[in-house]
C-alpha cells in the first residue's frame, strides 16, 4: 500500500508539470501597460502563451514559459529578447487581466477573447478596402484592408516604392473604438470611430483626424493574363506567328498619317492596381499628337510608360514615337516584341464604343500585353493591359478617355 501511495503522488506530481501549461495564463494576451518609475509606455503588443510552452507574437517564437503555481510565478526564457526572459511575479491573474512584474517593470495584459473580436469586427461595417490620404503629403495613395476575422494590411503607394504592413486589428462595439496592432503611423493603436455613412468613417487618434473612404469593386474589370512564352513557338522551338502583322488593321501609313492629321491630343486614363486588393490608382495621361501631312511627318507622345510630358519625372524624357513609313508598325508598343492576333470585339470606352482588333504580346522583362487596335482609327488604342507577375511587378490598365481635335 505505501509503495502504491508513492507511485501515485509521483504521478500526480508529473501530471502537474505537463499541464503547467493549461493553466489559466495561456491564451492570446494584449499587452496595453508597461510601468517603470513613473514612465508608462502602452506598447499594445499581442503575446501569444500557448499550451506547448511556447512564446509567439508578431509570428515570431521569442522563447519558452512554464508557470510555477506555487510561488504564483512565470518562468519565462528567451535567446533573442531579455523582454521574454527571467521570472515574473504575478500580482494579478483571472480570466480577464494578467499583470505582472518583472524586476522594476510592471506589466499589464488584457485577455483576448478571440471569438467574441471576430463577431464584433465583422458587426463593424469596417470589413473591407479603404482609401484613406494624408493631406501633409497628397502623393501617397493609402488603401487599408480589413479581413474577417480580425487581420488588416496596409498598403501605402507612392511613385517608384510601395510598402505593406499588417496586423491585427479589434472593434470595440461599447466603445466605438478601433485598435490597430502592429507597426502603423498615425492610426496605429487605439481609435475613436465615429461613423459618417456606410461608406465613410472617420477615426481620430491623439488629435489626428483621418477619413476612410470604402472602396467599392472598380469598375474596371481586372483580367490577368495568363497566357505564356511556349504559346507561341512549336514543338520545334520555333516561332508560330511570323504572318501575323499581315492581319493587322494598321497596314497602310499614309492612312495613319491622314486619320491624326485633326487630332491634337489623345487622353488615356491609367490605372495602376494596388495589388493585393481591387483597388486601382487612376490618373490621366495626355498624347501630344503632331501630323503634317504636306512635311508627311507623324508622331505621337509616348506615355505607355505611365507619364507624359506634363508630369515627367526627374531625370526621365519622354521615348520618340514617330511614324517610320518604312517601319510603320514601330509607332505602337508591340516594337519587337512577339506578338498574335486572337480576334475582334467591340469595346465600349469612355471616350465612345470602337471596333478593335485584339493582340496578345510578350514584353522583353517578363511583361505580357493585351492591346485593343482601332479598326477605324490608326494609331489610337482604344486600351492596352500590361500584366507583370512576380514580387515586383504590376498590372497597369490604359484606356481611352478623349479624342482632342485641333480647333
Amino acid at each position: 500500500m505505501k509503495k502504491a501511495t508513492i507511485i501515485l503522488i509521483v504521478m500526480l506530481s508529473l501530471i502537474k508539470v505537463t499541464n503547467a501549461q493549461d493553466s489559466k495564463i495561456s491564451g492570446s494576451w494584449l499587452v496595453t501597460k508597461i510601468v517603470v518609475g513613473d514612465k508608462v509606455d502602452e506598447p499594445l503588443i499581442i503575446i501569444d502563451y500557448n499550451t506547448d510552452g511556447s512564446i509567439i507574437t508578431q509570428g515570431i517564437n521569442v522563447g519558452s514559459w512554464s508557470h510555477n503555481q506555487k510561488e504564483e510565478k512565470m518562468i519565462m526564457s528567451s535567446n533573442m529578447d531579455k523582454d521574454f526572459g527571467g521570472d515574473c511575479m504575478i500580482t494579478s491573474l483571472n480570466q480577464k487581466q494578467f499583470n505582472f512584474t518583472k524586476g522594476d517593470q510592471k506589466w499589464f495584459l488584457s485577455r483576448l477573447n478571440m471569438a467574441e473580436i471576430a463577431a464584433n469586427n465583422l458587426e463593424s461595417g469596417l470589413v473591407g478596402t479603404w482609401k484613406f490620404t494624408d493631406d501633409a503629403n497628397a502623393d501617397v495613395t493609402r488603401v487599408l484592408n480589413f479581413e474577417a476575422p480580425d487581420s488588416f494590411t496596409l498598403i501605402e503607394k507612392q511613385p517608384g516604392m510601395e510598402s505593406r504592413t499588417g496586423g491585427m486589428w479589434i472593434y470595440n462595439q461599447k466603445e466605438k473604438s478601433l485598435l490597430l496592432v502592429g507597426r502603423i503611423d498615425k492610426i496605429g493603436g487605439k481609435n475613436r470611430v465615429f461613423k459618417l455613412s456606410d461608406k465613410e468613417f472617420l477615426l481620430e487618434n491623439a488629435g489626428v483626424e483621418v477619413v476612410l473612404n470604402k472602396s467599392e469593386a472598380n469598375s474596371q474589370k481586372i483580367e490577368r493574363l495568363n497566357f505564356t512564352e511556349a504559346e507561341f513557338f512549336d514543338e520545334n522551338g520555333d516561332y508560330k506567328y511570323d504572318g501575323e502583322e499581315g492581319k493587322l488593321p494598321w497596314t497602310d501609313p499614309f492612312d495613319m498619317l491622314m486619320s491624326l492629321v485633326n487630332t491634337k491630343q489623345l487622353e488615356y486614363n491609367f490605372s495602376t492596381l494596388v495589388e493585393g486588393t481591387e483597388v486601382f490608382e487612376t490618373k490621366k495621361l495626355t498624347a501630344d499628337v503632331t501630323a503634317d501631312k504636306d512635311e508627311q511627318s507623324l508622331s505621337i507622345d509616348f506615355i505607355f510608360y505611365g507619364y507624359d510630358r506634363y508630369n515627367l519625372p526627374d531625370d526621365a524624357e519622354l521615348p520618340p514615337n514617330r511614324l517610320d513609313f518604312n517601319y510603320y508598325n514601330r509607332l505602337y508598343p508591340l516594337g519587337d516584341n512577339s506578338f498574335r492576333v486572337v480576334g475582334e470585339e467591340k469595346l465600349t470606352t469612355p471616350s465612345g464604343v470602337f471596333d478593335c482588333m485584339v493582340i496578345e504580346s510578350l514584353g522583353t522583362s517578363e511583361e505580357k500585353y493585351k492591346l485593343w487596335m482601332i479598326n477605324d482609327k490608326p494609331g489610337i488604342y482604344a486600351k492596352i493591359i500590361e500584366d507583370k507577375e512576380g514580387r515586383f511587378g504590376h498590372y497597369y490598365i490604359y484606356e481611352l478617355n478623349n479624342i482632342i481635335e485641333n480647333n
